[in-house]
């Protein structure tokens, strides 16, 4: 039944997200900045919509897709008080009420909660290096450094 519950959600969630990116197409985008600088926010909105909706086929296998879902929520609050503060926009309680609802949804109905937060073992961009084992019998202080610029000088 939670598998379920959670797919529902995901679709809604998407679904909202698709309808919404079509209606800004008509109008009602705050700031028409994303063309004039290259991007198309109703096309963003559109495919996270779409692949929201994709993703509830098998949320469990796209963690990242319901990372992204629950993000948005969160997202929207802090769109809709900047809009509102900064450039005094309307405050709209309509995506806010519905992006936090449906994130804590998200939250509630995962199967693998503790698996929503990715671990830190690395900084992300890190490329992960194999470690060399010290060799038997050498300590740290035994062994000679040899700089970079060195290696190619003769002995």
């Amino acid at each position: 039944m939670r598998r379920l519950m959670l797919t529902v959600v995901m679709v809604l969630m998407g679904a909202a997200m698709a309808a919404g990116s079509a209606r800004a197409l008509f109008g009602n985008a705050l700031l028409p900045l994303d063309l004039e600088i290259g991007t198309n926010s109703s096309a963003a909105a559109a495919v996270l919509g779409i692949g929201m909706m994709a993703a509830a086929i098998h949320p469990a296998n796209n963690i990242t897709w319901v990372r992204a879902g629950i993000l948005y929520g969160f997202v929207t609050v802090f769109y809709e008080l900047g809009a509102h503060y900064i450039i005094g926009s309307r405050f709209y309680f309509g995506p806010v009420i519905f992006g936090l609802a449906l994130s804590l949804l998200l939250i509630a109905l995962y199967p693998q909660r503790a698996k929503l937060v990715p671990p830190m073992t690395d900084p992300p961009t890190a490329y992960r290096q194999p470690r060399r084992a010290e060799p038997v019998g050498m300590t740290p202080s035994a062994s000679v450094p040899v700089s970079p610029a060195k290696v190619d000088e003769p002995v």
